[in-house]
C-alpha cells in the first residue's frame, strides 16, 4: 500500500472500532458491571484490536457472541473470511477477586501484578497456554490463534454466526460421558493441568463429537489445590450426566483412573512461559 492507503486504512480501522465501542456502550444499574461495559472496548483494547487488524491476524469484528463474569466474546473474521471467537478480559480488578486463587500456586505465573490491565492482560495470555497445552495432549478444545494484550483469538465453533450448542442444550449418552472422562485424563496426564471449571455448560456438542472451552481458570497440576479442583469437575460431569438417567463411575474410581499412580503427574515440568514465541503476542 502506498502512504496515503496506510493513512486511510487506519482511518478506517479506527473509526469502526469506535462506532463498536460506541453501540456497545448499554446502562446498567451496578457500578461495577456499569465500569464493565464501559471498559471492554476502551481505547487500551482498541489499540490492541486495532494492531490485531494491522498484523493480519482479525479482519473484522462483529456482535457479542456470549458475555461472562470476566469476558465477552464476539464474533469475529479473519482475513481468509473464516469465523473467529474474539474474547475480551474485562479490565476491572473486581471481576477477578475470586479467581485469584486460580493464580496463586501456579507455578508458570509467579509474580503476578495485580493492577486490573495486568490481570485482564494476564487472564487472556493464560487461556491462551492452557488451551495450547490441552490442544497439544489431544484434547479437542477451540484452537488458540493468537494473544494480545487482554484480547483473545480462537477458532469459533459453530456455523454462520451462531455459536454451537452446549452440552447442556443436548442430546447425551455414555459415550459422552465416556469421552469427558478421557478428556479428564488427558489434560492431567498429558497436559499437565486441570480445568477447574468443568460442567455442561462450558462444553459444545458439535458434529459428533465434544469440544471443551472456557479454560481461563484451567491450573497447573502442581497447583497446591488442583487434586480439589480436579474431585470437583469429575463430580460435576457425574452428576450432570447421572441427571440425564446415565449410569455413572463412582468419583473415587474415576478419580484412581485419571490419576494413576502418578501424584503429581507425569506431563513434562513445564517452565515459566515465554510470550514471544507465542503468534500475535506482544
Amino acid at each position: 500500500m502506498s502512504g496515503a492507503e496506510d493513512e486511510y486504512e487506519d482511518r478506517r480501522i479506527s473509526e469502526e472500532l469506535l462506532r463498536r465501542e460506541r453501540r456497545d456502550r448499554i446502562k446498567v444499574k451496578d457500578a461495577d458491571d456499569y465500569k464493565v461495559v464501559e471498559g471492554v472496548l476502551d481505547s487500551r483494547t482498541l489499540m490492541v484490536l486495532y494492531s490485531l487488524m494491522k498484523s493480519g491476524h482479525l479482519a473484522s469484528l462483529s456482535g457479542v457472541v456470549k458475555s461472562g463474569k470476566e469476558a465477552r466474546v464476539y464474533l469475529g473474521k479473519a482475513a481468509s473470511g473464516g469465523d473467529l471467537a474474539v474474547k475480551i478480559y474485562y479490565a476491572v480488578a473486581s471481576k477477578f477477586k475470586r479467581r485469584i486463587m486460580y493464580l496463586e500456586g501456579d507455578p508458570r505465573f509467579e509474580g503476578i501484578k495485580r493492577g486490573p490491565h495486568a490481570l485482564a492482560e494476564l487472564w487472556a495470555r493464560r487461556e491462551f497456554m492452557n488451551l495450547k497445552q490441552a490442544r497439544d495432549a489431544g484434547v479437542r478444545v477451540p484452537a488458540p490463534i493468537a494473544v494480545r494484550g487482554n484480547v483473545l483469538l480462537m477458532e469459533f465453533i459453530g456455523e454462520g454466526g451462531r455459536p454451537a450448542p452446549l452440552l447442556a442444550e443436548s442430546e447425551v449418552d455414555r459415550g459422552d460421558y465416556d469421552a469427558l472422562l478421557r478428556y479428564i485424563r488427558g489434560l492431567w496426564r498429558d497436559a499437565a493441568i486441570v480445568h477447574a471449571d468443568l460442567s455442561e455448560y462450558n462444553v459444545f456438542k458439535w458434529r459428533g463429537e465434544l469440544v471443551l472451552f472456557d479454560f481461563g481458570s484451567s491450573v497447573d497440576a502442581r497447583h497446591p489445590l488442583a487434586l480439589d479442583l480436579l474431585r470437583r469437575d469429575v463430580e460435576t460431569v457425574n452428576r450432570f450426566f447421572a441427571s440425564r438417567g446415565i449410569d455413572v463411575a463412582d468419583t473415587e474410581e474415576v478419580l484412581r483412573e485419571v490419576l494413576g499412580r502418578c501424584r503429581p503427574p507425569p506431563g513434562p515440568a513445564l517452565a515459566a512461559p515465554s510470550w514471544s514465541g507465542y503468534p500475535g503476542t506482544g
